[in-house]
């Protein structure tokens, strides 16, 4: 008996020894990667361009083939692992090799410290395999790891969401300058396969609160024109009601996606399936300083901040602007100015939730289109992209940038978006 209470005592201490043993091999005091996001509008384009390949593939249901440049997918990765860690990564690529750098602080105040990880994919018969990975100091054996893969592709598989696409894939080649994957798809195409709502119950709760008093506003109005410094005070008065005993990001973020939807005429089924048995407001065009064109950037960049950062809201928003310049409208500093209050106005909403409440007060309170829009009349317009580049050269040119720190400074004077 009292061997059996050693034994069970030296478990007991041997444990905690283990685990300090293991958190000192795998917590280090530097992150092995920092790097800042660098979405640029040519890699905006380039994601639209393998986007709109896709759709036009997966209708052929024949072997299609598409080839992502390796600078494209370092970025992702380094984009992803800052928004869902708030770290940083890069990716190596080499002929039928990738090495995987991923550092992230942790997540708590209590230690100081960062996790890195390494792995290295190797090109095998058909798909990669994960050759080997390190974190901090600890390698772990390649049983640990081939079960961790094989349990999160079995997982991935078990969601109808991401088992169409692992299943389409035949065969993936690595390269030095760009990844290529060859897939047949075999379900439907991807415009019906979006019919899987990506939101849960609680956030399509708040998403119908805000378009059933959208509804019930345009319908009472029946106007075909109106102002967004109209639309948006009762929104934002119903999102400070539900923010007293809830939460005033996520309240905001849901009034933003639904009023955006609104402006561009989007319906809300296309994004939440069930919302084609819900109230539907009345087709509105909203605009900003009478220009229905101000509106749908202000709200897109508000959006997109809301729901992910504000790198990725400037990267769309001065791609945007680039395509005009060469088949559009040309590029315009005022659209640019109106992205950029946008944004603000979608940083200010979910920043915390003092920032969150403060914006919902002083949107409540009413609003002008002068609140919303920095002056604009003197900014250029409507330039081709040859004129463009006389006047400003490129973005990186002192020009270009003197333009730019004046919109900057002008956004900044507006008080609701600061």
């Amino acid at each position: 008996m009292r061997t059996l209470s050693l034994l069970i005592t030296s478990l007991l201490l041997a444990i905690p020894c283990a685990l300090a043993v293991l958190l000192f091999m795998i917590i280090e005091v530097e992150p092995l990667v920092v790097r800042p996001i660098t979405l640029a509008p040519e890699h905006i384009e380039r994601a639209k361009k393998i986007l709109d390949t896709h759709r036009n593939q997966t209708n052929t249901r024949l072997l299609s083939r598409i080839d992502v440049l390796s600078e494209d997918l370092d970025i992702a990765a380094n984009y992803l692992a800052r928004h869902f860690g708030k770290g940083s990564a890069q990716v190596n690529f080499s002929n039928q090799q990738a090495r995987i750098h991923l550092s992230f602080p942790l997540p708590t105040d209590l230690i100081n410290g960062h996790i890195n990880f390494l792995a290295t994919v190797v090109q095998a018969d058909n798909l990669p395999q994960i050759h080997s990975v390190q974190i901090g100091n600890l390698s772990l054996p390649n049983f640990i790891t081939n079960t961790l893969v094989s349990q999160g592709i079995q997982q991935l598989q078990n969601n109808p969401e991401y088992r169409e696409g692992l299943n389409s894939i035949k065969y993936i080649i690595i390269s030095k300058h760009e990844v290529s994957v060859l897939y047949r798809w075999e379900g439907d195409p991807p415009q019906v396969a979006m019919g899987i709502s990506m939101l849960n119950e609680q956030e399509q709760a708040r998403l119908f609160r805000y378009q059933t008093l959208l509804t019930q506003k345009t319908q009472l109005n029946n106007i075909k024109t109106t102002s967004l410094a109209t639309l948006l005070p009762p929104i934002m008065q119903l999102a400070a009601e539900q923010s007293i005993n809830g939460n005033a990001q996520a309240e905001n973020q849901a009034a933003i996606l639904v009023v955006t939807l609104h402006v561009l005429g989007v319906p809300m089924k296309s994004l939440v399936p069930e919302a084609a048995e819900w109230p539907h407001p009345i087709s509105q065009v909203v605009t900003i300083d009478k220009r229905p064109d101000f509106a749908k950037h202000f709200m897109v960049s508000a959006a997109i901040t809301a729901y992910a950062d504000t790198a990725l809201s400037d990267a769309i928003g001065l791609y945007k602007e680039t395509e005009d310049s060469r088949s559009g409208t040309g590029f315009s500093f005022n659209d640019i100015a109106a992205d950029r209050a946008g944004t603000r106005f979608g940083k200010r909403a979910v920043m915390n939730q003092t920032s969150a409440r403060q914006l919902q007060e002083l949107v409540a309170a009413g609003l002008s289109d002068a609140d919303l829009m920095p002056p604009w009349l003197d900014l250029p317009e409507s330039m081709p992209e040859a004129e463009f580049k006389q006047r400003f050269g490129n973005i990186d040119a002192p020009a270009y940038q003197q333009m730019m720190e004046e919109i900057e400074s002008r956004v900044s004077a507006l008080s609701v978006l600061n």
